[in-house]
Order: C-alpha cells, then sequence, then structure tokens
C-alpha cells in the first residue's frame, strides 16, 4: 500500500482506474495522503442507483474535503500539484438510474432539477446519464418547468404506465413526454435518448426477434381496430432534434403518426444524428402510414450511419379476408406512388448506409440493385465465404469493422404484389455484385440466407435467425447497452 504513493502521479492514476470502488475505499483509508491521492479517481466515473444515494452524493459535493495539506514527501514526487488540485473530486460520467417502485413517493421535478443542478456547478464538465424505470406519468409532465443540464443520454422505461395508446402521451398539448424529450428546453444538452414503454426494466427485454416481434401484438390489435386517427396539419417542431445523435424508439405505441411527422417529417433536420431505431412501435401502420414511413426513409438513409427500421406485422394477416386485403391496397399505393414504395427507397438512397435492418411486412427483389450477370452463370466461379459466419451476434461489428456494410431483411409477410417468390427473392441477391455489401434474407418458415459479395449463398435453417436467442448486448440493440452498469457503484 504505502509502496503506491511512491508511483509517479500519471501511473498512480493509471492503476486506479482499474480499481473496483471498494478496493478505491480500502486505498483511500490507509492515510490521510492516501485519501487526498484517491480523490480525483473515486469520483471521476460513478453510478447512483437510488434517489437517497444521489442526495448523499450532492451533500458529499457540497462538503470540503477535511484532509491534511500534502506531505513535504508526497510534495517532492508531485511538485507541480497544488492542494486544491489534488482535492478536486470532478465528475466526469454520471449515471443515475431510479426505479419508480422505490423512489416514485420520495422524487418529484423540482427535486430532481435542484440535485442535478447542484453537481453541474461543481462539476462543468460532468456528462450524466438518467435512467428512469417504471410508470412515472404524474412525475414526468413536471420536469416541463425545470431544466436538466448535462443529461447527455436519457432512457426511459415507461412500462406499467395506465395510458391509452396513442391519445394519453400524443402530443404537447396533451402530455409532454416527446416536447420534454425533443424540444430542446429541458434537457438542452441531450444528445442521446431511448425510449421504451412495454419495459419496465431491462430485465424485460425481448430474448429473440420472434419475441420482440409479437411483443407488439396486444398493443397492435387495439390500436388498430380503433377508429383511423386524424392527423392535424400543424407539425410541431422539435428543436431539440438538432443535437441528437442517437435515437432509439422501441416498443412505444405512443409513437403516433403525428408525432413521427414532427420528428422526421418537419424542416428541422437533425445534421448530427448518427444512429436511429425505431423498433415495433404498434401505432405505426405498414400501409395507412406508407407515406410517413417512406418519408422517414428518404431522410434516415441519407443522414444516419445506423437504421433499424422494424414495423409491426400485420395481425390475422394470413386468415383474415379484411387484413389480406391489405396487401392490394399496399400494391396499389405503391403502383400510383412508386417514390414511396420502401424497396424502391432502399435501393436508390441506401448504398451509402453502413448498417441497416428491416423488417417490412412486404419486400421484393426491387431492393436489390440489378443483376450484372445471372445466377447460374456466378454460381460456377463462386465459393462460399471464408469470412466466419459465427458468432452471429458480432457479425455485424466485424464486417463493418474489415469495411463491409451489413443489411438484414425481415419479410414479415409476403412479397410486394406477389411479383416473384421467396427463393426467387433469393437468387436475386445472390445474382447481384454489390462491392462490401452483405445481406442476411429472413422471411418466417422460410430458409434463412446469409449472401457474401463475390461468394455462393449460405443457407440456415428456416427461422433459425428469429429463433436465435440474443446476447445481453443485443437485447440492448438500442444503443443503450451498460445502461445499468457503471465503473463506480454507490
Amino acid at each position: 500500500m504505502l509502496l503506491m504513493l511512491d508511483l509517479p502521479r500519471e501511473l498512480y492514476l493509471m492503476v486506479c482506474t482499474y480499481l473496483q470502488p471498494t478496493d478505491l475505499a480500502r486505498l483511500a483509508g490507509v492515510s490521510r495522503d492516501h485519501y487526498l491521492a484517491a480523490q480525483e479517481p473515486l469520483y471521476t466515473n460513478i453510478t447512483i442507483t437510488s434517489y437517497g444515494r444521489f442526495v448523499k452524493l450532492v451533500d458529499t459535493l457540497r462538503r470540503v474535503p477535511v484532509v491534511s495539506t500534502i506531505s513535504p514527501q508526497q510534495r517532492l514526487r508531485w511538485f507541480k500539484l497544488t492542494d486544491a488540485q489534488l482535492r478536486e473530486r470532478d465528475i466526469k460520467h454520471l449515471n443515475i438510474i431510479l426505479d419508480n417502485r422505490e423512489d416514485g413517493y420520495r422524487i418529484t421535478g423540482a427535486t430532481l432539477s435542484n440535485c442535478i443542478g447542484a453537481v453541474t456547478r461543481k462539476c462543468y464538465s460532468v456528462k450524466i446519464h438518467l435512467t428512469l424505470y417504471g410508470a412515472w406519468p404524474k412525475w414526468i409532465p413536471q420536469l416541463e418547468r425545470f431544466g436538466l443540464p448535462n443529461v447527455s443520454k436519457l432512457t426511459l422505461f415507461l412500462g406499467g404506465a395506465e395510458l391509452e395508446p396513442g391519445r394519453a402521451w400524443r402530443g404537447s398539448d396533451e402530455s409532454p413526454l416527446w416536447n420534454l424529450v425533443f424540444s430542446g428546453s429541458t434537457f438542452s444538452d441531450l444528445k442521446d435518448v431511448y425510449i421504451n414503454t412495454r419495459a419496465y426494466n431491462p430485465g424485460d427485454l425481448p430474448t429473440s426477434l420472434q419475441d420482440s416481434i409479437h411483443g407488439a401484438h396486444p398493443v397492435r390489435d387495439y390500436v388498430w381496430t380503433k377508429p383511423n386517427e386524424s392527423t392535424s396539419d400543424n407539425v410541431v417542431p422539435f428543436y431539440g432534434l438538432r443535437g441528437m445523435e442517437q435515437i432509439v424508439l422501441a416498443h412505444t405505441p405512443h409513437l403516433t403518426l403525428d408525432i413521427m411527422q414532427s420528428l422526421f417529417g418537419s424542416d428541422i433536420i437533425p445534421h448530427n444524428l448518427t444512429k436511429l431505431e425505431i423498433v415495433n412501435c404498434a401505432s405505426l401502420h405498414a400501409v395507412k402510414h406508407l407515406p410517413a414511413i417512406a418519408t422517414l426513409l428518404q431522410r434516415a438513409l441519407q443522414l444516419v450511419k445506423h437504421l433499424k427500421l422494424h414495423l409491426c406485422e400485420l395481425s390475422h394477416f394470413d386468415n383474415d379476408d379484411d387484413h389480406a386485403d391489405l396487401a392490394s391496397q399496399y400494391a396499389a399505393h405503391i403502383d400510383q406512388h412508386p417514390a414511396e414504395h420502401p424497396c424502391n427507397i432502399v435501393r436508390e438512397l441506401g448504398n451509402r448506409i453502413p448498417y441497416l435492418d428491416l423488417a417490412l411486412p412486404f419486400a421484393c427483389s426491387k431492393i436489390f440493385p440489378p443483376a450484372q450477370k445471372s445466377w447460374q452463370a456466378l454460381a460456377a466461379s463462386r465459393d462460399y465465404p471464408a469470412f466466419p459466419r459465427e458468432p452471429v451476434d458480432t457479425l455485424p461489428a466485424r464486417l463493418m469493422a474489415q469495411g463491409n456494410k451489413y443489411r438484414r431483411l425481415i419479410s414479415l409477410h409476403v412479397v410486394c404484389r406477389g411479383a416473384h417468390k421467396w427463393h426467387e427473392m433469393r437468387e436475386t441477391a445472390a445474382e447481384m455484385e454489390q462491392k462490401g455489401v452483405s445481406w442476411v434474407l429472413v422471411s418466417p418458415n422460410q430458409a434463412d440466407t446469409w449472401q457474401m459479395p463475390g461468394c455462393l449463398p449460405v443457407e440456415r435453417l428456416a427461422n433459425e435467425e428469429l429463433l436465435r436467442v440474443f446476447t445481453e448486448e443485443e437485447r440492448w440493440a438500442g444503443g443503450v447497452a451498460g445502461c445499468s452498469r457503471g465503473s463506480r457503484g454507490l
């Protein structure tokens, strides 16, 4: 222990970064000099998991630490640093996790704002990740009257809220959720947002693609049996979009058509946005809302580097005449408005984006660029890819690390307009020669296919991709991996 203080300060701090909070606390308790020297690494990264501990942290920051002046021996080693610098408790990253079941009765918008404000006044450059678990419908509206500076990342698991999808949280007049998050006034420094109104906490996240798809069915059936919603002509601008870098909206039926138009159809262009994920938001209808979905695709494909758009299945599509008629409605619409056909949009605008993951009710071979040679001619000179497919969960990252682009297409129902069969779709994918573009093709009850450029397609068992159990990181595919984790727990 005593040898730690003999290290140069740079090495001392480097060693401290590898220590757990309990080890740092033991080191700080050896002597006053050790306590003084451990201040900086102790406070660099902090995770708070309850409101009571957050209050204690704020109280600690307000008090000056009672320690001795730096010893003469330390002065010889760390001669460039003053006592004030060594006592500095500058938090770089603060992760706050609040659970409604534990702290809901203790917190108000004012108290949270006061606590965060106290931290930012002491630590000017702190980056705060705020995570809320559970239903906060009465508490969240209070935040509209307060500012939460330095909150760069916001994660909302709002499962359990007794709210009618599409109404109670629909617009800024009835509920402040969307205006609160994206207006730019309450969260002035927000860059990364994740919203999930199905899950209460990370433990409720889907365990597979099929679980994710089927999890939207109850809410979807409720929303889609309601009368057609009337959209407003006035698009509410969300000025906070200008600073956004990542947006993930998962299993959120409160993402209605009006909100979609305000987020992705207004004059405010989120030029800093690099990642966008919209996953099984049940209020979005793949046929009725096709123009808005087309606008989203057209804008996102030209802005972001990572796009994941998973639309909901059409309920009872295979055995209900009313819903089966949606296929003909869809076909008529894309025939009349080919610019709004998602397959055409992806083919024309999707060449640049490194990561693209789509789940569409209908898809066809028009999503691929035209083939240069026939599949039979190409197959004669091709072999299976040397690039390893396993482990599947890291395939996108490994492909992009070598400069390739990753595409996954999940066709939930049939081919657009019944133009061809699914096996013909796979053959078309094999014929194309998109340099550096990898495709994974998935359709229920059909063999999955992985296509690498210049190689023979690799076929897997039917539904293998849909039933494969997610790893922990894949369950956090919304970009919030590590939300519940931190390097310094309190």
